[in-house]
């Protein structure tokens, strides 16, 4: 069996991809199954490739890159949401969204988990595979954590039947699922929550890709809180607060906007991402 592991992502933040795959080959024990599949923006295909091969000579692993064509309506959705925008950071936006047609570049991937690439992976993915059954139900995992629904909406009032059907919010950075369930309803669904919030002057998935995620799949299957332990990107104070004990963790992931550790050494955890990453100093910077 496969283990497809997926990435979406644009050249800024290649280091972290490369340390991020890295810790995902070195703590399975089927290194031989994995196999990444690395969406980019169409002109970046070829850097890509070029940076995997270097830090990989000999791999036993196999991977690919596939370039991300976002379809005209997620432009307008883009454009509509987040103007002005700088050039990069439009690339990077429609990069958040390469996710939900993964089915679409990887035509024959089946199951897939999905990383952040501003994670390390101290767990066996193999794990994952081998234990999470889905069903035409219930074909999407994540890890819950504590994010109170009120706060995914601009407007709560009008959110309010979203709000009481939540169970509990997941963080993004990790999904778990199986494409093979991606259906015409799927897309009718995705495609109505990106309307609503066009119709709420772009105003309503605060959180964007995230909120949409969110909204889209309340009935996910639970993964175990140590397969996303995140938030040790926040400030200093709040991400040793979140510190756990490494036997307790199976991903590390630097969300929180503020600190990334390719980018600051006095980071939690930023020891243990260094064990994975490139050598060349020239990455971190002080």
């Amino acid at each position: 069996m496969k283990l497809d592991i997926a990435f979406a992502l644009n050249k800024g933040i290649v280091v972290a991809l490369l340390a991020a795959m890295n810790s995902v080959v070195k703590n399975t024990a089927r290194p031989e199954a994995i196999r990444f599949n690395i969406t980019v923006p169409a002109d970046e295909v070829a850097f890509f490739e070029e940076q995997i091969s270097g830090f990989f000579q000999q791999p036993v692993f196999e991977w690919r890159v596939r370039p991300f064509h976002p379809p005209q309506f997620l432009k307008d959705y883009v454009s509509g949401k987040f103007e002005p925008m700088s050039d990069t950071r439009r690339v990077s936006r429609h990069m958040q969204y390469a996710r939900m047609f993964l089915q679409e570049i990887f035509e024959d991937v089946t199951k897939v988990l999905y990383l952040d690439a501003d994670v390390v992976v101290l767990g066996d993915v193999a794990e994952l595979f081998d234990t999470v059954t889905f069903t035409p139900d219930r074909y999407f995992a994540a890890v819950p954590h504590f994010y109170p629904a009120i706060f995914q909406f601009g407007n709560p009032f009008k959110a309010i039947k979203e709000i009481l059907a939540f169970k509990q919010s997941f963080n993004s950075g990790v999904l778990f699922t199986d494409y093979t369930y991606w259906n015409e309803e799927t897309d009718r669904i995705f495609h109505h929550y990106l309307d609503w919030d066009a119709e709420c002057k772009y105003g309503m998935l605060n959180r964007g890709d995230e909120t949409l995620l969110n909204v889209m799949f309340k009935n996910y299957i639970q993964l175990d809180k140590s397969w996303n332990r995140c938030g040790y990107g926040n400030m200093r104070l709040i991400a040793w607060f979140l510190k756990k004990d490494l036997k307790d963790i199976n991903v590390i992931h630097w969300s929180g906007g503020h600190h990334k550790p390719w980018k600051n050494r006095q980071i939690v955890y930023g020891q243990i991402w260094r064990q994975y990453a490139a050598p060349d100093p020239t990455y971190i910077v002080s």
